[in-house]
């Protein structure tokens, strides 16, 4: 369990030693317009970064490896995939890397709710925290991402509704130290109990200052959350004003029945910790 601890406490503390390679270049949508804050990064690797508001992305890697591949993807856009060694060839010749727009067909469902309800972790208590950014590499650690299991299939059961519609998401901010830093709200379907596909369709972006702490709630109701089963919902920080080095949230242990989901990378695989909890909670109508 200590080394458990261990590695969730360190989250996002990986720092990427003596670069060598800088890969660089802009994202774009079909119509040469940007498109901020794509993901970036070596699959199942530490190695990532987010585009900025600009779609301008540099990804630091120590060395390239002939298997590595780089995955980017976005929230609305298809993902593309490539050898980082072909990925670095191409942008050298032309900066510019294009994802075609999906196009979602939207079934229509009406939630006429009569009961309202928070589920989620409120202790926030706790002399821990669990850091999403610690580099000597600026937008390096970008994409790290905290979510936390809802077990919604049952409460949904219970109320003999169908579907719920998940309404808003209160998190609690122990620390900020950067001028200001932006976090995007993620929610996923759970695939063999990870988070897998993403619900929402375009960015929820939530920006937060210095010295700021406390609870934060975003609202959630223009986005048509709607679930039928239990999900994921999470934090992804994107990304940050220059000064600064910390932006944490309290983590809990033991936190009873909890499940919490940690991604250490842009692209990297999710690990799985049970019984901890950072303060999550949502708001539901059914």
């Amino acid at each position: 369990m200590k080394k458990i601890l261990s590695s969730l406490l360190c989250f996002c503390s990986f720092l990427i030693l003596n670069a060598q390679d800088v890969v660089k270049g802009i994202i774009l949508d079909q119509s040469k317009n940007a498109i901020p804050y794509v993901n970036i990064g070596v699959l199942n690797t530490t190695i990532g970064t987010v585009s900025n508001e600009n779609g301008r992305f540099e990804l630091v890697v120590d060395k390239i490896n002939p298997g590595d591949t780089v995955k980017i993807s976005a929230i609305g856009f298809s993902s593309r995939v490539f050898q980082l060694q072909n990925l670095r060839k191409l942008l050298e010749n032309n900066t510019e890397l294009t994802l075609e727009a999906i196009k979602y067909d939207l079934a229509e469902v009406t939630i006429k709710p009569l009961t309202f309800e928070e589920f989620g972790f409120e202790r926030t208590s706790s002399n821990r925290n669990v850091n999403f950014s610690i580099s000597s590499f600026p937008r390096q650690n970008l994409g790290g991402e905290i979510a936390r299991k809802f077990k919604m299939k049952k409460y949904i059961q219970r109320s003999k509704s169908k579907t719920c519609r998940i309404d808003a998401l209160k998190f609690y901010l122990a620390y900020c130290d950067y001028d200001w830093a932006k976090l995007r709200v993620m929610a996923y379907r759970l695939d063999k109990g990870q988070p897998g596909e993403t619900l929402l369709n375009e960015n929820v972006i939530v920006e937060v200052k210095k010295g700021q702490t406390g609870w934060i709630e975003v609202n959630l109701k223009p986005y048509d959350l709607i679930v039928d089963e239990d999900v994921a919902i999470g934090l992804e920080w994107i990304d940050h004003a220059p000064a600064g080095r910390r932006l944490s949230l309290p983590i809990v242990f033991p936190a009873v029945g909890s499940t919490h989901f940690y991604q250490f990378g842009s692209q990297n695989a999710w690990r799985k910790f049970p019984n901890m909890s950072t303060p999550m909670v949502i708001k539901v109508a059914y």
